[in-house]
């Protein structure tokens, strides 16, 4: 990314969390908090080189046990020289909150709750599953995140570990798509500046 801006011009970092069991089987999972299968994962390990390279002036995780487990597990490969990285945990990086939706499968919801799962499809920003939040609500608290840190005069780069729907939310308002449109597989990296509404997937 380019930082001819000056120390405005913050990048952002946002690496899907490790696989756990309910991502295996396909289930919702928001609040759940469970532990990563392995801290081995090849989906992350894959990164570790291109990430103890860059300029770090923060990292964060979402107080997930998944996404505080990746970080860790990145933070442990570091050079002793950057050990000294500020660690955060922020609840706005958390996933949707599926309410009574939570480890639910798709076909299990088109079998039972057939006409409040098609709205939620077709109309997220509007519809929440029961005792859950809407794309609506959900986009309120991660753009208050962004807002606060990008305003900040920091140079170098902040590394974000988060969920796979607040990546896809992010993209879909970046580039204009619909919240569907971007498939976001466990261990994926993107590179976002705010300023600039900038985002990029970053290819091994």
């Amino acid at each position: 990314m380019d930082h001819a801006g000056g120390i405005s011009m913050m990048d952002f970092y946002l690496l899907r969390h490790g696989k756990t069991k309910y991502n295996e089987k396909g289930l919702l999972l928001g609040k759940t908090d469970v532990p990563l299968l392995s801290r081995e994962d090849p989906d992350l390990l894959k990164w570790i080189d291109r990430l103890v390279a860059i300029s770090w002036v923060a990292m964060f995780h979402s107080g997930m046990k998944r996404s505080e487990e990746t970080l860790r597990e990145i933070y442990r490969r570091l050079d002793e020289k950057k050990k000294d990285i500020p660690i955060y945990v922020d609840e706005r990086l958390q996933e949707m909150n599926f309410g009574e939706w939570e480890l639910k499968s798709y076909d299990w919801l088109y079998q039972n709750q057939r006409e409040d799962f098609l709205n939620w499809l077709h109309s997220p920003y509007d519809y929440a599953p029961p005792q859950g939040e809407t794309l609506a609500q959900m986009e309120k608290r991660v753009i208050s995140f962004f807002e606060e840190w990008a305003s900040k005069e920091l140079i170098g780069s902040i590394l974000l570990v988060t969920h796979g729907g607040l990546i896809r939310l992010l993209w879909s308002i970046i580039h204009q798509t619909s919240f569907y449109e971007k498939k976001v597989e466990i261990g994926s990296l993107f590179c976002l500046n705010w300023q600039k509404r900038n985002m990029e997937e970053i290819l091994e």
